[in-house]
């Protein structure tokens, strides 16, 4: 028996979306971009009453956060002013002609050394540089996995960002995934961390897939990007 999957992406950051269970198993085969579809994470939507979403990375690990995969689901279903989980994290997603607005509780922020340490429901750890091209992100991501600093901090991305006038350039080693073109809870986790002793409420980020708009008020913060439908086929059960 054959199933419908929907590829999407939000700002570069691609995803499988499916409604049977069977794919999970099948994940870093159909991942694969050379043998596979192709894709950083699948989503696996176990509920729609609530709503209820399973991420699983490339690598068959699983995810506690997606926030642009949620931007996916909201415009593929057409959702407006709906709940959705992913564990026990919870969201609420708006769908418009372009994208989707994801919104969230205020994150957890601590600094340590250079670092912020962000807990969004899943894990950050994010520090500003000069020139954000020229960082090796790969190779400082497996240097503080491999090192005692951070090992109490379970699953965690790392994001390097360089603030200019009226936007933020950002780039994200996504746990499981390795580096994607964009990662809305680490734009969201930053945002907040820079946002949270200021008068401002809003900021424009840039990542190597597109734009991402984040607002905060004083109980949420909420991001907007584009959502876009890449492919759409059948997958063998």
């Amino acid at each position: 028996m054959k199933t419908k999957y929907t590829k999407m992406h939000s700002n570069g950051n691609e995803f499988l979306i499916t409604e049977d269970i069977r794919q999970i198993v099948k994940t870093k085969i159909l991942a694969d971009k050379k043998k596979g579809i192709g894709f950083d994470q699948l989503l696996f939507i176990k509920n729609k009453n609530p709503y209820e979403v399973l991420v699983i990375n490339s690598d068959g690990s699983e995810a506690d956060n997606c926030i642009n995969g949620l931007r996916c689901i909201a415009s593929l279903y057409s959702l407006n002013n709906q709940v959705i989980y992913i564990g026990d994290n919870k969201f609420v997603v708006n769908s418009n002609g372009n994208g989707a607005e994801v919104s969230g509780s205020l994150p957890d922020v601590k600094v340590h050394k250079n670092y912020y340490v962000i807990n969004f429901g899943n894990n950050h750890i994010a520090r500003e540089c000069s020139d954000i091209e020229s960082i090796n992100l790969e190779n400082e991501y497996l240097k503080l996995k491999a090192s005692r600093e951070f090992e109490g901090i379970k699953n965690f991305n790392l994001s390097v960002y360089q603030k200019s006038k009226n936007n933020i350039a950002i780039r994200t080693y996504e746990n499981g995934a390795g580096e994607t073109l964009s990662c809305g809870s680490a734009t969201i986790s930053v945002a907040f961390a820079l946002l949270k002793d200021t008068k401002k409420n809003e900021l424009l980020f840039t990542s190597r897939g597109g734009k991402t708009k984040v607002y905060k008020d004083d109980a949420s913060i909420k991001s907007e990007a584009n959502a876009v439908i890449i492919e759409q086929g059948f997958l063998n059960g």
